[in-house]
């Protein structure tokens, strides 16, 4: 082997090539700017309001993204008395990595034995249930599980953060993301659950290459896991945890520099986790595609739902926390359980 050869093995190589370019850390910092620049800006035109106008305004303001991002990263880290320096400059980038970790199980496309790029790693990541290689960091069998078991960790580490900050605005937004993490995760997993029992399987590829797309599969399943998705990543009208004009900024008031970025940027992140998965699930996935061009269609799909949960900022106003607990225990729990029972009934008819 060559060492250019040896090179592009390498490169391409999923489990580097999908965690560090795309979807990975590249990728994901350069949608996060995009995806804040369309969320003010698409705030802006239904307020009537400029939103990012005054660097690049030819382009729509998109360079002030840009100019915020390198202003921040640069900006003076200031760290408060009385708290412990190391967990308070850690915290942050576990919100982060926690944020991001569930990428390393999510299944994007599938690799074809033969005439693509990805061919080669074909027999590597072979998944025996699907009979196809799949495009994903770490392939494990149940992925499943694995994927919903890594998501729950990240309202945790919110709450740990807050907590090393010894500010009492972090605590009570901490507060609120305990009393929240607990029913969106019920929901979650309810309505997951649903979709393996109704599909025989908890291996997220299998799902995506039945052919049946789990929102014709189990609509209302659909339904509950899109709100739950919005509750998760603090999405409008459910951004309760941060609540700027309650709590400064909730768990992360004591952050400045580039240790802000990193905390804005996990609720980002997980925004982006959650839809890739909803696309996974209920929109199809990559099919018809595979390949390079099933990945880039998944991550596709996973923009518009993004794109759409920073859109709701524009129409919905925030939810007060008794609200929006109500409505997840009263309204979308009963939801989640029929959605259950109907994943039930159809896995049962479909098997026999």
């Amino acid at each position: 082997m060559s060492v250019l050869s040896a090179l592009q093995y390498y490169f391409f190589y999923p489990s580097f090539f999908l965690t560090v370019i795309f979807p990975g850390l590249i990728f994901t910092l350069i949608f996060l700017l995009v995806t804040i620049w369309f969320e003010r800006k698409a705030a802006a035109i239904v307020q009537l309001r400029y939103g990012p106008y005054y660097a690049s305004k030819r382009l729509g303001g998109i360079l002030q993204l840009f100019a915020d991002a390198i202003k921040f990263v640069f900006s003076e880290i200031i760290i408060p008395n009385g708290v412990n320096q190391t967990l308070y400059a850690l915290s942050p980038v576990l919100v982060l990595i926690f944020a991001f970790l569930p990428m390393s199980l999510l299944p994007i496309s599938t690799i074809p034995a033969q005439g693509s790029i990805l061919s080669v790693y074909h027999s590597i990541f072979y998944d025996s249930q699907i009979h196809q290689g799949v495009l994903v960091p770490y392939l494990i069998e149940y992925n499943l599980i694995g994927i919903i078991a890594l998501e729950s960790l990240y309202p945790i580490l919110v709450i740990f953060l807050a907590w090393n900050t010894n500010n009492r605005f972090a605590i009570v937004g901490s507060i609120r993301e305990a009393y929240l993490s607990v029913s969106y995760d019920v929901l979650i997993i309810i309505s997951t659950l649903a979709l393996a029992l109704e599909y025989h399987t908890l291996d997220v590829a299998k799902i995506v290459t039945s052919g049946i797309p789990g929102f014709i599969a189990n609509p209302i399943a659909a339904f509950v896991f899109l709100v739950a998705m919005l509750i998760g990543s603090s999405r409008f009208p459910f951004e309760i945890v941060e609540a700027e004009t309650e709590l400064v900024i909730g768990p992360y008031t004591e952050y400045s520099g580039f240790l802000f970025v990193l905390t804005m940027a996990g609720s980002y992140v997980a925004n982006l986790v959650y839809a890739i998965l909803f696309v996974d699930l209920f929109l199809g996935g990559w099919l018809p595609f595979t390949g390079f061009a099933g990945a880039v269609f998944t991550v596709f799909k996973a923009a518009i739902i993004v794109f759409f949960a920073v859109f709701l900022r524009a129409v919905y106003g925030r939810y007060r926390i008794d609200q929006a607990l109500r409505g997840s225990w009263k309204y979308f729990f009963p939801l989640a359980l029929a959605s259950l029972i109907l994943g039930v009934v159809v896995g049962y008819l479909w098997i026999r």
